[in-house]
């Protein structure tokens, strides 16, 4: 019975630890992408946190995995390393958007990847498609959705490109109003 008990306690430790190793929060990931580019090697920081994580049920973390892989060039040295890398990432954000093509968040991580990569890589072929589905799916979105706060960032880091229209700068202003309307009805 001591053995069974021991047993038990060993395996439920081992679990526990699995959990942490698997996978950050999604909260936590999203604050850490959105803000990468301010420190140093954040992009890379994040990725070293997902790396080993088994992500193949969860393609919202495998894009932004993806995607800080592929931003993760820019810290690493050598030509072949920083080709690796923003190989992998581009091979999971296709992955991730193959699993949940109508996904904003994971769409949002390929735009900004493409929008980002040199162009001499050639990974540019998605912004338009992407940029189209993201607006189509922020102009809907209501102002009570609990996501709110990722759509406004999304809809400034979508300003910020530089990469709109007159018209798709007008949704994504109507759309920052609208979500920011909840602030002021609450």
């Amino acid at each position: 019975m001591i053995t069974l008990l021991k047993n038990v306690c060993v395996f439920f430790v081992f679990l526990v630890g699995i959990q942490t190793i698997v996978a950050q929060p999604l909260d936590n990931v999203r604050d850490q992408f959105f803000k990468m580019d301010k420190t140093k090697d954040g992009a890379f920081k994040l990725y070293n946190s997902l790396a080993k994580a088994d992500l193949s049920k969860d393609p919202v973390l495998l894009a932004y995995r993806g995607a800080t892989s592929a931003a993760s060039a820019g810290s690493v040295s050598g030509v072949w390393n920083k080709l690796e890398y923003f190989n992998r990432g581009k091979s999971e954000l296709e992955k991730a958007t193959s699993i949940k093509p109508q996904d904003v968040e994971i769409r949002f991580a390929r735009l900004a990847t493409q929008v980002n990569a040199p162009g001499f890589l050639g990974y540019s072929g998605n912004i338009e498609n992407d940029k189209a589905i993201i607006l189509k799916i922020l102009n809907n979105i209501s102002a009570n959705d609990q996501n709110v706060y990722l759509y406004q960032r999304i809809c400034l880091s979508l300003k910020s490109m530089d990469i709109l229209s007159k018209e798709e700068q007008t949704v994504v202003n109507q759309t920052i109003i609208k979500l920011n309307s909840k602030k002021t009805n609450d």
